[in-house]
């Protein structure tokens, strides 16, 4: 006997992890499990069709549970990401809010800033032509003192 025939008379099973949907698999499974019953059903053909019927209604019943339970969690999970997408919208609309704010019044300050440097440029620039305009005067009156009879009439 080779090594093979070893494992002929083994019996094997398999299982395949599916990706697709449980619901067909549900379906799946009924019509299996439907053929197999009536294969090895040792019941007249009428038991048999209403056993068939009343296992048919009662496995609608778990499809339409486990499809309103599916509908229900893909609700409360889209609610969920609804509610945490608004909340990421918020935040961040505040920050930018926040953000724009705080340009605003550092560009607000700086108009103020800019506008007393001014100001105080001006009374500094009135105050050295005041000074300089005096200083002149001064020497004007001087010269003219001294008997500069030919220098202009001071002015002020």
């Amino acid at each position: 006997m080779s090594r093979r025939d070893e494992y002929d008379d083994e019996r094997v099973v398999i299982v395949e992890q599916s990706t697709g949907s449980g619901i067909g698999m549900l379906l799946l499974g009924l019509a299996v499990g439907a053929g197999a019953a009536l294969l090895f059903a040792p019941a007249s053909g009428r038991e048999t069709r209403e056993r068939l019927q009343r296992e048919a209604r009662r496995a609608g019943r778990r499809v339409k549970e486990a499809t309103e339970d599916l509908g229900e969690g893909l609700a409360d999970r889209v609610e969920r990401t609804r509610a945490r997408f608004d909340d990421r919208v918020d935040r961040t609309r505040e920050a930018v809010r926040a953000r724009t704010d705080a340009v605003a019044d550092a560009m607000t300050d700086a108009v103020d800033v800019g506008r007393d440097a001014a100001k105080q440029a001006r009374a500094d620039l009135e105050r050295t032509v005041a000074d300089t305009k005096r200083a002149y005067a001064e020497r004007r009156r001087a010269a003219a003192a001294e008997g500069h009879a030919d220098s202009a009439p001071v002015v002020d």
